[in-house]
């Protein structure tokens, strides 16, 4: 993976909080007040802590499973290891089990409450330095107490793994001011690297407090240290098992592990209100309760504490729409992920159906089927898109069937097929964006216009259209792409998507369809694959085109660029820009995030612009969300930070 040198302009970054606010009809969440908060501090809610739910009336049932949670969904953790995890999938496991100094106040994803640590941090003047109370009395789900060493030690082990395509850099970079461990051992040695790391997180066991050491104050810290990379280890147990201790003299041995090399790959020991029982791979896996959970206190008001009510929460695998239909028909699924375009058959089962998540607003709510048995939210604002990818330096070691021949012989396409501009243009061109937003989504999601989503800084809606379905403009572009070859040899490749996510098989069956019509020579087959081999294939760069989804780690434009252009960007650094593209993209994401982000919106339009007009993918669809769940189902709210509905902590069943 090529990655930056040094994280530019480091010494006059200068930012301050400020989200800008969409237009009517964004997807996007509400931006905070106006009156922006100093950095760290808790900004006034932007909607009620608690909502004072109207309920329906339908027909009370017997409930199935009082004492589980269910939800039959797609796509198995890639790893349990909170360190490497980097999808949604793990990610909705690891927040049951693990815990955070901080946490979201309910629906409010810029509000947020003090979880393991006592109470919120005491924060400098300049905004480098974080001071946290932990609490005492906390245990791990193994025996071990919790201490501010095992708090500091989770960052530590989490920069010094810094797995490729892995979370590591987004904690690295605030906490470092570098976005790779090879970078800081690169220029300080192996040794010092470590104790630099270390250095930066600090903590005092007798007086329970850890410390957070800031190169430059960075808006988005609270945000980061909410977020799933940050959760608290116990460093004695991981030790145990085989992992790092601590000690910098070995950290080598533990970087960039591939996943089932992590001691903590399919095991789990955290502070949280459920415990790993569990994992069945490709059927279920199974948490249980805590019945030692330490929270006494609602977090917030109105808020669930002591044990959680239900005793386990389930996810059951399941990739096939029709087995996940009669699941949830017969009440043995609490929760259900729905494709989109299979909502109109989903909704056949629900009673009640709200817009957004307003409870408190009867007039929000519409009866659909008066003998439902299921409810629904929709329209929920989103910070996740859906988009292609396509990779300019196809890997091909050991030989690669998903780009055939490997040569432009009309049997396959070279590794370099997507670094020619106009190939990358005419698949855009081909790509029938309006029908992919309408059969995928049933037209709930806004068109993209490049990797900053709508409602944030640095969104610029004159991009939208750079790229329409015209099949002539497409054909124009393959006549020109490889100095006329592609045109007069066709070629052909495989389009992979991962099992049981219609959406992007939706979307690659329309780019087959596309590209097919405008010249017989051109063959492309889409093939799905499981969740965990469609993310080694992706991270392994052996894909030539991959489609995915992106839901930002924090709220700010520079979680949007980078993994889509930096050199050591989650997916850009898969898709193998030119060095001197790589060297281009830097220098702007740099540039832009020394600016003060009030001052920044010009800056971060010239960097989406450069993804637009370098046609780097095919940027398709920002979704609205839906939920659906059955009327039994208590405690659902929305916040759009959480990586799935499934905290389990919060629900219970009843009428």
């Amino acid at each position: 993976m090529i990655r930056n040198k040094r994280w530019f302009l480091i010494a006059s970054l200068v930012m301050v909080v400020a989200l800008i606010a969409g237009g009517c009809g964004t997807p996007a969440p509400a931006p905070p007040p106006a009156d922006t908060p100093a950095p760290g501090e808790t900004p006034a809610p932007t909607t009620p802590p608690e909502a004072t739910p109207v309920p329906p009336e339908p027909t009370a049932r017997e409930i199935k499973n009082p004492d589980a949670m269910i939800i039959a969904t797609i796509g198995e953790p890639d790893s349990l290891d909170p360190s490497y995890e980097y999808d949604t999938a793990s990610y909705a496991v690891v927040y049951n089990v693990y815990e955070t100094l901080v946490w979201w106040e309910r629906e409010n994803y810029d509000v947020y409450v003090p979880l393991l640590a006592e109470e919120m941090p005491e924060i400098s003047d300049d905004g480098t330095t974080w001071n946290f109370k932990v609490r005492e009395g906390i245990k791990f789900h193994e025996g071990g107490d919790l201490t501010p060493e095992d708090i500091a030690y989770s960052y530590w082990r989490t920069m010094i793994q810094d797995r490729a395509g892995g979370p590591s850099w987004v904690v690295l970079e605030p906490l470092t001011g570098y976005q790779a461990m090879e970078d800081i051992a690169e220029e300080m040695g192996d040794e010092a690297a470590c104790e630099f790391v270390k250095s930066s997180v600090t903590f005092d066991n007798d007086a329970m407090t850890i410390t957070f050491h800031l190169p430059v104050a960075f808006a988005p810290m609270m945000d980061i240290l909410a977020s799933g990379w940050g959760v608290a280890m116990d460093m004695s147990w991981v030790a145990e098992l085989g992992g790092w201790d601590g000690d910098c003299a070995t950290w080598r041995d533990y970087n960039d592990p591939e996943d089932v090399e992590s001691v903590l790959y399919n095991v789990m020991n955290g502070t949280g209100p459920y415990m790993f029982d569990h994992w069945t791979p490709a059927e279920e896996l199974v948490l249980v309760r805590n019945d030692d959970y330490w929270l006494t206190e609602p977090l917030w008001e109105g808020g669930p504490s002591g044990p959680a009510v239900i005793e386990r929460a389930v996810w059951k695998y399941m990739d096939e729409w029709g087995t996940r239909y009669a699941m949830f028909e017969a009440g043995d699924a609490d929760i259900v992920f729905v494709p989109r375009q299979y909502s109109t058959q989903a909704d056949e089962l629900v009673y009640d159906q709200w817009d957004a998540f307003d409870m408190s607003d009867p007039s929000k709510m519409t009866v659909l089927n008066e003998g439902g048995i299921a409810r629904s939210f929709v329209n929920l604002g989103t910070v996740g898109t859906a988009d292609v990818f396509f990779n300019q330096g196809v890997q091909i070691e050991g030989g690669n069937d998903y780009i055939g021949s490997g040569e432009l012989d009309g049997s396959g396409i070279p590794p370099d097929f997507f670094a020619d501009e106009h190939n990358r243009k005419a698949f855009n061109y081909c790509f029938d964006i309006d029908t992919f937003i309408e059969e995928a989504y049933l037209g709930e999601g806004l068109r993209r216009s490049g990797p900053i989503i709508e409602g944030m800084l640095g969104y610029d809606p004159s991009l939208v259209g750079m790229y329409p379905y015209d099949l002539a403009k497409c054909e124009e572009e393959f006549k020109l792409a490889m100095d006329g070859e592609v045109w007069d040899t066709g070629f052909f490749f495989i389009i992979s998507y991962n099992s049981g996510n219609d959406q992007r098989r939706t979307a690659a069956e329309i780019i087959e369809a596309g590209v097919e019509s405008v010249n017989p020579l051109f063959n492309i087959s889409v093939l799905d694959v499981p969740w965990p081999t469609y993310l080694d294939i992706m991270v392994g760069g052996r894909l030539p085109l991959f489609i995915i989804g992106w839901h930002e780690d924090y709220h700010h434009p520079h979680n949007w660029v980078v993994p889509y252009m930096a050199s050591y960007g989650t997916f850009s650094a898969w898709q193998y820009f030119p060095q001197e593209v790589y060297d281009r993209y830097d220098e702007a994401i740099a540039a832009c995030l020394a600016i003060p982000l009030a001052e920044a919106e010009a800056c971060y339009q010239g960097v989406q612009a450069m993804a637009m007009e370098d046609a780097i993918d095919i940027f398709m669809v920002q979704p609205a969300g839906r939920h659906y769940e059955q009327d039994w189902v208590q405690g659902y709210y929305y916040n759009p930070a959480y990586p799935s509905a499934m905290w389990a902590y919060r629900f219970s069943k009843g009428y």
